[in-house]
């Protein structure tokens, strides 16, 4: 379990350096623009990744949606509309940011992206 320190901690970096990178995917005037700050997200979380306490399930769910640009199966509109709610979704977390909302938003980006892998395939399984 992690401690109230390292919630604090995670809860900075996500306000600090997550909420910037979100905010430049809606912003972005094109999907590929979106995507390119995307791809930089999971990065955001390795050199925390020994105190943080959901460094790997973001790390995996960021990663995830920019992966459904990179299959080359899930429709790029589809890719982007995706990556655009879960950044609108992580924009309208709480500014002290707790586990029980980071988990929320981890389910919610993992159905996301797990309707868009089961429709259209990843890069281990073709379509369904």
């Amino acid at each position: 379990m992690a401690s109230d320190q390292d919630q604090e901690r995670e809860s900075q970096l996500l306000s600090a350096e997550i909420d910037p990178l979100a905010q430049a995917i809606l912003d972005a005037a094109q999907p590929w623009d979106a995507y390119k700050v995307a791809v930089n997200i999971p990065g955001r979380f390795l050199d925390a990744s020994d105190w943080l306490p959901h460094g790997g399930p973001l790390y995996r769910a960021w990663a995830e949606l920019a992966d459904l640009f990179e299959t080359g199966k899930t429709p790029v509109a589809d890719a982007h509309a995706a990556l655009r709610q879960a950044a609108t979704d992580w924009l309208a977390r709480p500014e002290d940011s707790t586990a029980a909302s980071v988990a929320m938003w981890l389910e919610r980006a993992q159905t996301l992206t797990n309707r868009l892998f089961d429709r259209d395939g990843d890069f281990w399984h073709g379509p369904k």
